[in-house]
């Protein structure tokens, strides 16, 4: 299954010059990757804000080269609105959610969501965030950020 990396994946990732634990454990059957550019924005602010030197970059580079960059477009509304609403347990079409009380969820993280819910591609990430809508709509894969030590 293709993979869609969360920013905070990218994140971890900008700290490995080896590339080792993208080849090895994300992604060791070579499936395709893909990168939100919700997630550029998120790590060009970031980037900006903790003044990231040029190696880093340069590594974040050589990951964004090896991906498709996905634009956020309006196909990806109707998506983006039915997982808000499933978040906060208002949406029609799924009335029997497995929690409890509304799961808020951040702007930049629901259109991510949304394009993996869309283009069918399984989300890597370090959080929880997503963790209601695996199976539902996207198959998450959640890694420890210990991991990348």
């Amino acid at each position: 299954m293709k993979l869609l990396l969360d920013t905070n994946i990218l994140i971890h990732l900008s700290k490995d010059p080896t590339f080792k634990f993208l080849k090895k454990v994300i992604n060791p059957d070579d499936h395709g990757l893909f990168i939100s550019v919700v997630s550029l924005g998120e790590l060009k602010s970031l980037g900006l804000q903790y003044g990231w030197g040029f190696k880093r970059w340069q590594i974040i580079n050589s990951i964004i080269q090896d991906a498709v960059i996905i634009e956020v477009t309006e196909n990806f509304v109707d998506t983006y609105a039915e997982i808000d609403a499933y978040s906060q347990r208002r949406n029609p079409r799924i009335t029997n959610s497995p929690f409890a009380t509304p799961r808020n969820m951040g702007k930049n993280d629901l259109w991510i969501a949304s394009t993996a819910s869309l283009l069918g591609l399984k989300l890597v990430t370090t959080d929880a965030d997503f963790n209601h809508l695996h199976h539902v709509f996207i198959e998450v894969q959640v890694l420890k950020p210990e991991l990348f030590s």
